[in-house]
């Protein structure tokens, strides 16, 4: 009988233990409080796969034939082929959002009739960055929302020997930036009022070509994404290339970065609290890069290099943030910039001009972790005998920045 007893007293025991537990466990996890929000992004400038820039320094004569050069190059760099190793990136590094530069789409129209005089626009697509790249990251199960600028949009005729003898074809470059965040999160691009409904800076440097002035118009993508809960206000663009202290280049390099930094503390305004920044590109600037004057005929036009502005704003660099006091970390997180043709395993990065910039708005940062991404030889790709250097390619002139921000 006592056996008894004892077993039903322990019974009641453990259902009053249980109770306990039930009663405790919501107010457990309603003390918890909301999760800390954080969020993965990534910065990649894809390398639209030949130095165009070899078009414009060119004689009137040669232009063609410098068309054909940068049209070639831009085969043999092999974008199929690269965008199978940026897309493995991509999944393994699993990112919410990734800014993407230089999603080129070739088209070409053979014969030309550019030099007639009275061109029609090539349509005949040859290569689609973009569609590329993201039938390749639905290969692999993954899927983003893709918001898209169109800068520059170029046609030039180039002397074809794909015939067996020369003619003329002309081939047309158009430019995007482009930004994906994952399809299950919301997200919609910001919609700007005149004149920046198109999503272009209106400083954009023209270059004469052949008697022709060829503007190369940069742009931006905004997007406010809500991720896991946390409202972000991201940022993915191409400025202007950094050339020499003192060029032109910096000039307008500068004068788009002071764009952008414009719209987004205007946006700012119209938020009802603060939202936080992230600006991912290819911003062609350094941390080694300092004010300068550009004085053509004694014009004395004097700039700040985008990075400084960046700074100067209040925006964070992630790179530093996981720097170590007493060891400097400048000498690192190079992004560019291997040579054009992308098949020297021995050639090394020098720059660090991709940058992840944070302004936090209402958010306390806990921990930043960044990574680069395609620097290393292993990363490149095999178009042809695996164990032949020479049909080895790194997947960009550039590497690319992964960047992990986590939140109070």
């Amino acid at each position: 009988m006592k056996k008894s007893i004892k077993t039903i007293s322990t019974l009641r025991l453990l259902s009053i233990f249980v109770g306990i537990l039930i009663l405790i466990a919501p107010l457990s996890s309603a003390f918890a409080g909301p999760k800390a929000p954080r969020v993965k992004v990534m910065t990649r400038n894809l390398y639209l796969g030949a130095d165009i820039f070899k078009v414009a320094t060119a004689l009137p004569e040669n232009v063609t034939d410098a068309v054909a050069d940068v049209y070639n190059t831009m085969l043999y760099t092999n974008f199929w082929a690269r965008a199978e190793a940026i897309a493995d990136e991509i999944m393994y590094n699993d990112p919410e959002v990734v800014g993407l530069q230089e999603v080129s789409t070739f088209y070409k129209q053979t014969p030309g009739d550019f030099l007639m005089g009275n061109p029609v626009q090539a349509s005949t697509v040859v290569i689609d960055f973009y569609t590329v790249l993201n039938t390749a990251l639905e290969a692999r199960g993954l899927f983003y929302t893709a918001y898209i600028t169109t800068n520059s949009d170029v046609e030039v005729p180039m002397t074809d020997f794909s015939a067996g003898s020369p003619y003329y074809s002309d081939v047309r470059m158009v430019d995007n930036d482009v930004l994906l965040v994952k399809a299950n999160y919301d997200s919609s691009q910001v919609l700007l009022t005149t004149p920046y409904d198109t999503n272009n800076y209106q400083n954009n440097l023209a270059i004469d070509i052949a008697g022709t002035l060829v503007t190369f118009t940069r742009g931006f993508v905004i997007v406010n994404a809500d991720i896991k809960g946390t409202e972000f206000r991201v940022v993915s663009t191409h400025l202007e290339v950094r050339s020499a202290e003192g060029s032109v280049f910096r000039v307008f390099q500068a004068a788009q970065m002071q764009e952008l930094t414009g719209i987004l503390s205007l946006l700012a305004t119209y938020d009802a609290e603060p939202v936080p920044v992230i600006m991912l590109g290819d911003f062609n600037s350094s941390h080694e890069d300092v004010p300068g004057v550009y004085d053509p005929r004694g014009a004395n036009i004097s700039y700040v290099p985008p990075y400084m502005q960046a700074v100067a704003g209040g925006y964070l660099d992630t790179w530093l943030l996981q720097a170590n006091p007493n060891k400097p970390i400048y000498d690192d997180g190079y992004t560019s910039g291997f040579d054009e043709y992308i098949d020297n395993p021995l050639d090394t990065l020098e720059t660090r001009i991709d940058h992840v910039f944070l302004d936090k708005g209402n958010l306390e940062l806990k921990k930043s972790r960044s990574e680069i991404v395609g620097n290393e030889s292993t990363d490149m790709v095999p178009i042809g005998p695996a164990e032949d250097p020479e049909y080895m390619l790194w997947p960009s002139d550039h590497a690319g920045v992964v960047s992990r921000l986590m939140f109070f």
